[in-house]
């Protein structure tokens, strides 16, 4: 998915600040031209001059006709400090799928507001996000939008945040302990939504796998309950042996032997945690000549752009990233301008993707 302007020119505003943070940029320093960070950034001569302009309102650089940009006698952490930001932490830091999505919904609220969007990404790593936690609350952003990579990482950052009535919001994921607003995707409707689908196509074995383990995030928990539910609302025996809970926890895990097992044990269809999962599924699936649709069912969960083009078409659950960044921004905001409040929760609809992975068993 291409990004937007305003996506595009956070961007660079952004990089800029992260420099004069770090020290890499001295005062009086002369900034890239328009004509560099359009070749840099792969952008319009608009987007670059927009960016550039914003800096020079921010204060942070002065720019001379004939010249160029530069960096302000008075450009500092502290005046970087000053400004109305908010941080969005991110596990990892992807331009084509989900992330850029949740960015760009949080970047185009804010921006009405008049505040920018600063994106730090982690690695999945918890120090790292305990870092920028705690980096970005005391260095003078207003507010954070935070998606966890799991969900009992630094809970005690964010607890003593809670306490001190810092604006702070979680995207994907919420903590049932810990009482701050969240914003996330209705996880639990789209698994039932997904295995009810199923159901409807005669399948009655019906497994669910995740690579992690299915209580260590809210929203896999939340599409796992969904499922068992469906099958409940169908009378359908819950079969332990057809939920693969957290093979990635198994040092020495092979996911070709996985799929025989459960092709083997008469499994029609399979529930993935996501469709970075089912992706995986389908190659160990082909490896063995098992096919997707005709002897197996295969359904993933995201809709997530760039797995549009694998070998099969996935049915899968739509999730509204874009909606879910807005909707985090519109919370953080609100609790900033009311200096406080209680917790809120935003759950956004799903969309069920009906395509070419799943078949009615009985039509063959």
């Amino acid at each position: 998915m291409k990004e937007d302007k305003k996506t595009l020119y956070s961007k660079i505003v952004q990089d800029l600040i992260e420099n004069i943070e770090k020290g890499e940029m001295v005062k009086g320093q002369k900034l890239p031209t328009e004509k560099e960070l359009m070749e840099y950034y792969n952008v319009s001569r608009i987007t670059a001059k927009r960016a550039l302009e914003e800096l020079k309102n921010m204060g942070l650089i002065y720019r001379k006709k004939g010249h160029g940009s530069f960096l302000n006698e008075n450009a500092s952490k502290q005046e970087i400090y000053k400004q109305k930001f908010i941080s969005m932490i991110l596990p990892y830091e992807n331009s084509s799928g989900r992330f850029i999505d949740y960015i760009k919904g949080a970047s185009d609220y804010l921006y009405s507001k008049g505040y920018f969007l600063s994106v730090n990404c982690t690695d999945g790593d918890e120090f790292k996000e305990k870092e920028y936690i705690t980096k970005m609350s005391s260095a003078g952003a207003k507010g954070i939008i935070y998606y966890p990579a799991k969900n009992m990482n630094n809970f005690d950052i964010l607890y003593l945040l809670y306490t001190k009535k810092y604006p702070i919001v979680t995207i994907d994921k919420y903590f049932d302990s810990l009482p701050i607003s969240y914003a996330v995707s209705d996880n639990f409707g789209g698994g039932y939504e997904l295995c009810k689908y199923l159901i409807e196509l005669c399948h009655k074995k019906i497994a669910f796998i995740s690579s992690i383990d299915i209580s260590s995030a809210s929203s896999v928990r939340e599409r796992f309950l969904g499922y068992v539910k469906a099958l409940k609302d169908s009378n359908i025996n819950i079969d332990d042996n057809v939920v693969i809970n957290g093979y990635l926890k198994h040092e020495n895990y092979d996911l070709i032997k996985i799929c025989k097992k459960l092709y083997d044990c008469g499994v029609t269809a399979i529930i993935c945690e996501n469709d970075f999962i089912a992706l995986d599924i389908l190659k160990s699936l082909n490896v063995q000549g098992i096919n997707v649709p005709n002897d197996i069912s295969l359904a993933g969960f995201d809709n997530v752009p760039v797995l549009q083009q694998m070998d099969i078409e996935l049915t899968t659950i739509e999730q509204d990233f874009y909606e879910i960044g807005k909707k985090a921004a519109e919370l953080v905001i609100e609790y900033i301008e009311r200096e406080g409040g209680i917790q809120k929760k935003a759950v956004i609809p799903v969309k069920l993707i009906k395509r070419k992975s799943i078949k009615n068993i009985l039509k063959g």
